[in-house]
């Protein structure tokens, strides 16, 4: 991929701060709906998912490591967060993602929905699906794209391969409890580690 690409002018509709979103969410909870389409799965997941982005936000602590690599940073990024309110993997990352975009007041996090942007979703597909979430981050002075990440950490994409090779016939449910499990059993750290090597690269390459 080459980091220096030149990328459309991108067309957002409504971009909001996390803070914004986390009360979207919890918005979206009391009124018994889902950001999208709603189904009675996205809106029971919107519940469950307002409450670990709440959690997640007030109880994750940052590692000295990230916090030396995010300080350092001397460029203006633009991080465009897409996501949904139903998102397992969403509610599981973008506090940890927001409390990173917070050590550096060079990084400007907006948080926009997937499915108000199809247009920007489309051009980060990832292995032609429009899996979320989707960190794209921007050269705030140039709108040259600097790098993307998504939708999950490695460590947790390789548990779901093993999950699904050994278990063709699992619900969705069962995979939705398993994943959320090993997200639980991570803490958060491989997806730190992974994000901060990445933030690393792309300065290198800035």
């Amino acid at each position: 991929m080459n980091t220096k690409m030149e990328t459309s002018e991108y067309k957002i509709n409504k971009a909001y701060t996390f803070l914004e979103f986390q009360k979207i969410v919890a918005d979206l909870v009391k009124t018994g709906k889902s950001s999208g389409e709603e189904t009675a799965e996205r809106i029971e997941a919107t519940k469950i998912n307002s409450q670990r982005i709440i959690r997640i936000y007030k109880t994750f602590i940052l590692s000295e490591h990230t916090v030396s690599v995010v300080n350092k940073l001397n460029y203006d990024w633009d991080w465009l967060l897409l996501i949904e309110s139903w998102c397992g993997d969403g509610a599981q990352l973008s506090s940890i993602i927001a409390k990173i975009a917070e050590l550096n007041t060079r990084i400007h996090l907006k948080v926009i929905f997937r499915d108000e942007h199809e247009d920007i979703m489309n051009m980060h597909l990832t292995n032609g699906s429009k899996s979320i979430p989707k960190l794209i981050c921007l050269a705030t002075s140039t709108q040259h794209l600097v790098g993307e990440w998504g939708p999950r950490p490695i460590a947790i994409q390789e548990k779901v391969k093993e999950f699904k090779a050994a278990n063709p016939t699992a619900s969705h449910d069962e995979f939705v409890k398993n994943l959320h499990l090993w997200y639980a059993q991570d803490k958060g750290l491989s997806f730190e580690n992974e994000f901060t090597d990445l933030i690393e690269n792309w300065y290198k390459k800035h």
